[in-house]
């Protein structure tokens, strides 16, 4: 009787080997849940990313709110165009005109200020335009604000920020409002003319 039931414990007992690949499963299923953990985490910071980098309406940096409007094909028939042709004259003929092919795009825009204290700000430093066909950066070419370097508690100023840019064709990348302040910058939407510059230099 003795060696019947040493014979069944010996038979009982799981192999070694089934022992070594149930540890392997369970190894390989922890591995799997944390690499579904991870990936998940990366791909929802990576979206969070993108949405916090997609241009807005309107932005707010360092106690200002900017709302940009809609944009406007700058009128340089009255000074900067040949009147007999319809073009654009040249920036050597016409100082002050836009280079090359670029035409003058006006941004209007308002400035807030919110808060309870003065607020300085530098459009020329703080402001530029993205995107485009050509990518890169556009420093602001002129502006209707005047000098005005800070805004008191509760005011707000509107004005116009001009840039030269080549215009906009179709399957071209969207054009964005650049606001750098305070070490933090933010990008807001370009709503763009509905009409070409074409068609609006010869006013159609």
């Amino acid at each position: 009787m003795g060696r019947k039931a040493t014979v069944r414990g010996e038979l009982g007992r799981p192999p070694r080997q089934a022992g070594f690949a149930l540890r392997v499963l369970c190894s390989a299923v922890v591995v799997l849940a944390v690499v579904t953990a991870v990936l998940g985490t990366t791909l929802w910071r990576e979206r969070q990313a993108a949405a916090d980098t997609r241009p807005a309406a309107t932005a707010g940096l360092g106690g200002l709110d900017a709302v940009p409007g809609p944009a406007e094909w700058a009128a340089m028939a009255q000074h900067h165009m040949d009147g007999q042709r319809g073009y654009q004259m040249p920036s050597a003929m016409m100082p002050g005109a836009p280079e090359g092919d670029d035409m003058r795009l006006g941004i209007p825009i308002t400035l807030t200020n919110s808060t309870g204290s003065v607020r300085e700000f530098d459009l020329v430093r703080e402001f530029s335009l993205g995107g485009g066909r050509n990518g890169g950066s556009r420093k602001l070419h002129s502006d209707t604000l005047g000098q005005l370097p800070r805004l008191n508690p509760g005011s707000a100023v509107r004005g116009v920020l001009y840039f030269d840019v080549d215009p906009q064709r179709a399957g071209d990348p969207p054009l964005h409002l650049v606001w750098k302040r305070d070490g933090d910058s933010r990008r807001m939407t370009v709503r763009m003319p509905g009409r070409t510059p074409e068609q609006h230099q010869h006013g159609s």
